[in-house]
């Protein structure tokens, strides 16, 4: 990052640390209270609501960006890609993630390589790193997921639905700014805006 530290700073570069997230209908548990002397009987279904997250969190302003997908997979990948590309126009885009099969697909290769096709690699729009593999504890959007999943856990006694809980966890993402050590360990010299 250090090599464009300037870009960074004048904002004609974004550092993106990205990841998939699923949250999950049981991520906001409850507690059922009852008299000890009636017995308390809670229905128990097998339904697995489920919902795909991808999100970006950047480095210098400590702001995420979400998008709802049914699935990850290489072609919500390759849309998120295009999604960021449109949030910010103009800019080139430094994407940091982990090693996950759908981020190297073919499909998400085709797409990096016409996006960035006919230029150096210093002006391609989009330029991917990543993280070692099978350690997500190097990227900083899994903090800020834990931190989603817990605020969600704490709200579980209002949340009475699945849509609910997702409106929790994208309205606490929208409403923070990010500013944890783990997040600037990539490039320690840039002050958030």
């Amino acid at each position: 990052m250090t090599a464009h530290q300037e870009e960074i700073a004048c904002g004609e570069r974004r550092i993106l640390f990205v990841d998939e997230c699923f949250l999950l209908w049981g991520d906001a548990c409850g507690y059922v209270w009852g008299k000890r002397d009636e017995r308390v009987t809670i229905p128990v279904g097998n339904v697995r609501a489920r919902q795909a997250y991808y999100g970006a969190v950047d480095m210098v302003t400590g702001t995420t960006h979400l998008v709802p997908y049914d699935t990850a997979d290489a072609l919500s990948t390759t849309d998120f890609l295009l999604d960021l590309q449109l949030r910010f126009p103009n800019t080139k885009l430094t994407i940091i993630w982990d090693n996950a099969s759908h981020h190297k697909a073919a499909t998400v290769r085709d797409y990096l390589a016409a996006v960035n096709a006919g230029m150096s690699e210093e002006d391609w729009p989009i330029t991917c790193r990543w993280f070692a593999p099978h350690d997500p504890s190097q990227n900083p959007i899994e903090d800020i997921w834990n931190q989603a999943k817990t605020f969600v856990r704490q709200q579980w006694a209002k949340l009475t639905n699945f849509q609910d809980v997702m409106v929790a966890f994208e309205q606490f993402l929208a409403s923070q700014v990010f500013d944890f050590p783990k997040l600037h360990r990539y490039c320690p010299d840039l002050q958030m805006t």
